[in-house]
Parts: C-alpha cells; structure tokens; sequence
C-alpha cells in the first residue's frame, strides 16, 4: 500500500518529465517498466559519453535532455540489444518508430533493426525492415549526407535488398541496383565484385535460355 501510495504521489521529473514520455512510461505494464528502468541504468554505467546519470531518469530537473523522445528510447533499445536481449530490444526501437522525430533518426533506428532481425535469423523481419529503410531514403537522404560532410556512407539496407534480389533470382533488377547504388553516390564497397558476380550470373542465365 504505502508504495502505491508513493508511486502516485512520487515526483514526475527527470529526462522523463522534460522528453513529456511520463505518460507513456506508467501506461506500460510493470514489467516493462522495470526494464526500461534497468537498461537506462545501465547505459550510465557502460557508457562512458552518456552525460546523465542514474537518478535523472526520472528525478531533478532537466533543461537540456540531449535527446529527442525517439532517440532516447532508441538508445536504451540499443543498450538492450547490446546485452542480447534482443525481443525487448525490438520491442523498445517499435516503441521509438512510434515517437514523433525525423526520418533520419528513423534511419538509425531501422538500420539497427535490420541487425536485430540477422541476429534473430529471421528472414521476413530483415525484408520488412529493409523495405521500411529504403522507402524512408529519400526523405532522410540530404540529413544524412549532410552530417558526413557530403558523401552518403554504406546504407546496409540497399546492400541486403541486393542481396534479397539475387537471392530470388531477379539477377537484372539486383545488377540495376547496384548501378543505381553507385550512381547514387552510396558508398559501396563491394561494389565491383557483386557488380562481377551479378553479371556472370546473368551470362550465365543467357546462357541456359539460349540452351533450350
């Protein structure tokens, strides 16, 4: 009783009260609270560029949080996965997907879900997470090659849909990809040997047609 009663009557501060994510966090089951709680815990203590510190999570005033609602789940999420907890982890960057911010803090999220899915070898979350990240490109594009000083680095999304391409067979659409990829200006490693083995692919299939 006497700590429901404090949990009522508890102060609502901290980075909770200045991201206005309060509400969200006593809608949550208690379970989920606690792990919310846990990892933002641990992101204090294993990060050593994290600028807060325990009890600001959700106590004392916060006038500058750093962080947006998105990118404050996105972190703890990321702090689960870190830890292998990889259904929370998930659950906690969805969380964050939901939150208002940009596309390009979308494209971060997306980008570590499409790592979460590999890990869990779960073929159709990497293709859904891979479809959300490359219809989402153009919108976080000009942020993105802005914050690299002009070049856009490797999208591991256009990588994997290369890859998904192949995979199926569509051997021309993945080739017309990877040029599109490259005219693009993302930068692409990989690009002349997937560029080879595509085209042998293709010779080859030529090949087996003109067989028939």
């Amino acid at each position: 009783m006497i700590g429901k009663v404090f949990r009522i009557f508890r102060e609502k501060g901290g980075l909770l009260k200045a991201l206005d994510l309060w509400e969200w966090y006593e809608n949550l089951p208690y379970k989920y609270q606690k792990k919310v709680k846990h990892y933002y815990s641990l992101k204090t203590i294993k990060s050593i560029n994290f600028p807060f510190k325990a009890k600001h999570f959700d106590t004392g005033e916060i006038d500058n949080p750093l962080y947006t609602k998105r990118t404050f789940l996105g972190t703890l999420a990321q702090t689960a996965l870190l830890e292998g907890d990889l259904e929370f982890a998930e659950w906690l960057y969805n969380e964050a997907l939901k939150m208002e911010g940009t596309p390009y803090e979308a494209h971060l999220i997306l980008n570590d879900l499409i790592l979460l899915a590999q890990k869990q070898k779960d073929m159709e979350k990497v293709k859904k997470y891979v479809f959300q990240d490359v219809e989402l490109y153009k919108d976080y594009k000009d942020e993105l090659k802005e914050r690299w000083g002009g070049t856009i680095p490797q999208i591991i999304a256009f990588e994997i849909y290369v890859y998904l391409l192949e995979r199926e067979g569509k051997i021309d659409e993945a080739l017309k990809l990877v040029e599109w990829i490259k005219k693009e200006g993302i930068t692409y490693p990989y690009y002349d040997q997937v560029k080879e083995r595509l085209q042998s692919k293709l010779e080859n299939q030529g090949e087996d047609i003109s067989s028939i």
